[in-house]
Protein backbone atom coordinates (compact mmCIF):
# COMPACT_ATOMS: atom_id res chain seq x y z
CA UNK A 1 0.00 0.00 0.00
CA UNK A 2 3.14 2.57 0.43
CA UNK A 3 3.25 2.95 -3.71
CA UNK A 4 0.07 3.30 -4.02
CA UNK A 5 -1.57 6.98 -4.84
CA UNK A 6 -4.61 8.09 -2.19
CA UNK A 7 -7.84 8.23 -3.99
CA UNK A 8 -10.76 10.90 -3.17
CA UNK A 9 -13.32 9.22 -1.00
CA UNK A 10 -15.99 12.08 0.23
CA UNK A 11 -15.47 15.36 1.17
CA UNK A 12 -16.08 16.44 4.42
CA UNK A 13 -18.10 19.83 5.58
CA UNK A 14 -16.15 20.54 8.59
CA UNK A 15 -13.14 18.70 10.56
CA UNK A 16 -15.91 17.60 12.96
CA UNK A 17 -17.31 15.72 10.14
CA UNK A 18 -13.82 14.88 8.96
CA UNK A 19 -12.69 13.51 12.45
CA UNK A 20 -16.01 11.26 12.60
CA UNK A 21 -15.12 10.00 9.26
CA UNK A 22 -11.63 9.19 9.92
CA UNK A 23 -12.93 7.40 13.20
CA UNK A 24 -14.99 4.98 11.22
CA UNK A 25 -12.64 4.31 8.40
CA UNK A 26 -9.92 3.49 10.98
CA UNK A 27 -12.41 1.75 13.33
CA UNK A 28 -13.09 -0.40 10.23
CA UNK A 29 -9.13 -1.26 9.62
CA UNK A 30 -9.45 0.84 6.43
CA UNK A 31 -6.31 3.54 6.39
CA UNK A 32 -7.46 7.31 5.41
CA UNK A 33 -6.35 10.66 5.63
CA UNK A 34 -7.57 14.46 5.44
CA UNK A 35 -6.56 16.60 2.89
CA UNK A 36 -6.84 20.54 3.51
CA UNK A 37 -7.15 22.45 0.48
CA UNK A 38 -5.97 25.83 1.89
CA UNK A 39 -2.71 26.07 3.43
CA UNK A 40 -4.29 28.79 5.44
CA UNK A 41 -6.44 26.43 7.29
CA UNK A 42 -5.38 26.96 11.22
CA UNK A 43 -6.24 30.61 11.00
CA UNK A 44 -9.67 29.39 9.59
CA UNK A 45 -10.47 27.22 11.69
CA UNK A 46 -9.81 29.94 14.91
CA UNK A 47 -11.90 32.16 12.99
CA UNK A 48 -14.66 29.60 12.43
CA UNK A 49 -14.80 29.59 8.67
CA UNK A 50 -15.20 26.54 6.17
CA UNK A 51 -13.44 28.85 3.24
CA UNK A 52 -11.87 25.25 2.21
CA UNK A 53 -12.30 21.73 1.79
CA UNK A 54 -11.34 19.21 3.87
CA UNK A 55 -10.99 15.73 1.52
CA UNK A 56 -10.70 12.02 2.73
CA UNK A 57 -8.98 9.99 0.37
CA UNK A 58 -8.22 6.34 0.90
CA UNK A 59 -6.11 3.59 -0.72
CA UNK A 60 -7.68 2.75 -3.96
CA UNK A 61 -7.47 -0.88 -2.75
CA UNK A 62 -9.85 0.07 -0.37
CA UNK A 63 -12.13 2.57 -2.15
CA UNK A 64 -15.36 0.03 -2.92
CA UNK A 65 -15.06 -0.99 0.62
CA UNK A 66 -14.97 2.51 2.54
CA UNK A 67 -17.79 3.81 -0.06
CA UNK A 68 -19.64 0.91 1.19
CA UNK A 69 -19.03 1.68 4.56
CA UNK A 70 -19.91 5.23 4.75
CA UNK A 71 -23.34 4.12 2.75
CA UNK A 72 -23.85 1.67 5.24
CA UNK A 73 -23.50 4.64 8.02
CA UNK A 74 -25.58 7.50 6.39
CA UNK A 75 -28.54 4.65 6.12
CA UNK A 76 -28.17 3.72 9.62
CA UNK A 77 -28.05 7.41 10.46
CA UNK A 78 -31.10 8.12 8.59
CA UNK A 79 -33.23 5.39 10.34
CA UNK A 80 -32.55 7.07 13.77
CA UNK A 81 -34.24 10.69 12.18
Amino acid sequence: MADEQWVFLVEAYNDVEAQIILGLLESEGIPARKEDSDPFTGAMRVLGGQAYEINILVPPSRLEQARALLRSASEKGEDNC
